[in-house]
């Protein structure tokens, strides 16, 4: 059996964790493969733990289908990666066990992930749940100075806004300040 010897062989096994499992546990690429997606397994269930209480104690029949579909639909594991998570969920096995408040977890994460990694000139990112009992919107920011911190709020409205493209939608914010409603934009693939 051919064996990957360059990391570029290795990519439908990143996408599709099935294909982890024709790899030889002991080899390099193994190795590899599975750093890589432990990666992933723990963005995801590190900060939304209470994903484990759905399934299986270590996850898997939440994350393989997930990363699995996430390959064929062909999403960006950026900070949509929780967004994306969550629209699985909602047409998986689990859907009618979803904790409440779950969605709105899930858009706090996406929104420090955004905070977190975007180098871009917006200081903020608005997010919102067209299926939210209330109208919410989930708000992270970057540092507004040296020695600050990251934050991600939820702001309730006494009026909904106009509602997202899709489920989610979301807005940049150029300053430190959210004074206006641009409209809104749908979740990037």
């Amino acid at each position: 059996m051919h064996q990957p010897s360059i990391d570029a062989e290795l990519l439908p096994a990143l996408a599709v964790p099935d294909l982890q499992r024709t790899l030889p546990r002991e080899s390099a690429a193994f190795v590899r493969v599975d750093t890589s997606l432990r990666t992933y397994w723990h963005t995801l269930f590190d900060v939304c733990p209470e994903l484990l209480t759905l399934a299986d104690p270590d996850g898997l029949r939440i994350f393989q289908p997930f990363m699995a579909w996430a390959a064929a639909e062909r999403l960006t594991m950026n900070w949509t990666f929780y967004i994306w998570a969550y629209r699985w969920l909602c047409q998986s096995e689990f859907a009618d066990r979803l904790p409440d408040g779950l969605a709105q977890s899930m858009l706090a994460a996406s929104a420090a992930r955004w905070a977190t990694v975007d180098r871009g000139r917006h200081a903020g990112i608005v997010l919102t749940d067209a299926c939210a009992a209330l109208p919410t919107l989930v708000v992270g920011w970057k540092c507004d100075r040296v020695d600050g911190a990251r934050r991600v709020e939820r702001i309730g409205l006494e009026e909904p806004l106009d509602a997202p493209p899709g489920r989610f939608g979301h807005f940049l914010v150029p300053g430190f300040s959210l004074d206006t409603f641009p409209g809104w934009m749908a979740i990037p693939r």
